[in-house]
């Protein structure tokens, strides 16, 4: 059956992103049964602790043991230091692992991501979750991931800005590692701050298009059926 995962990391309880994502959680379960499973997190009403030095101890024994099966992997710790902060990361996973769709609200903090969710991620890559070199497959390929940003500036092609994008390139080679890139797309918001800065009030008209943009995408991905490989936009 279709699963969703939907996560937020802004912090603000009215941001832009949590506005998309609700969109396509709104649309997605319209679209499917009513029992079809559907998870939420809050990153920012509940942050996931930083990667601690008892999970990078234990990821280091898989990568020297060669250790990629997950279920070996799970029962990897060793201290009750260890236990507690593996059974951190194995709650995420195992959310990850359960759904067939991934959508995450990541607006962008100093031209990258939000601190809440750089620990989520960082919690979630274990050795045998990466990629297998040789087939370039793992256990969490093959998954529509939906990227929704939101940026206070202009940051696409031809923008003053475009260099100082480190957000999307830095998601999309960090989800590559991980078989996030099979089926992703990225609905980004931009000029956001236009609402708040008088010097960008004059684009408030662009942001308020590119919002509808990217509330008008995600109503119509979120309701697509089907597995869409390499549709990347």
């Amino acid at each position: 059956m279709p699963s969703l995962l939907h996560i937020d990391s802004s912090p603000r309880p009215d941001s832009v992103t949590r506005r998309v994502t609700a969109e396509f959680a709104a649309s997605w379960r319209a679209a499917h049964p009513d029992d079809a499973p559907y998870t939420y997190r809050d990153l920012a009403a509940a942050p996931v602790p930083h990667i601690d030095a008892d999970q990078v101890a234990i990821m280091h024994r898989l990568e020297s043991t060669g250790v990629r099966d997950l279920g070996v992997a799970r029962d990897a710790a060793g201290t009750p230091e260890e236990k507690a902060s593996w059974a951190v990361a194995w709650e995420l996973i195992d959310e990850v692992l359960a759904a067939d769709t991934v959508v995450l609200g990541v607006p962008m903090h100093n031209f990258s991501v939000p601190s809440t969710f750089k620990a989520w991620f960082d919690r979630l890559v274990i050795p045998p979750l990466v990629v297998d070199p040789g087939t370039g497959m793992g256990p969490l390929s093959g998954k529509k991931v939906v990227v929704i940003t939101a940026r206070g500036g202009a940051y696409g092609p031809g923008a003053p800005r475009h260099g100082f994008d480190f957000q999307e390139p830095h998601l999309r080679a960090a989800f590559g590692m991980v078989g996030f890139a099979d089926d992703l797309t990225f609905l980004n918001s931009e000029l956001t701050k236009s609402a708040h800065v008088p010097r960008l009030a004059g684009f408030k008209e662009m942001a308020a298009a590119s919002l509808t943009a990217a509330l008008d995408s995600a109503r119509d991905l979120a309701g697509a059926t089907g597995d869409r490989p390499g549709a990347d936009r």
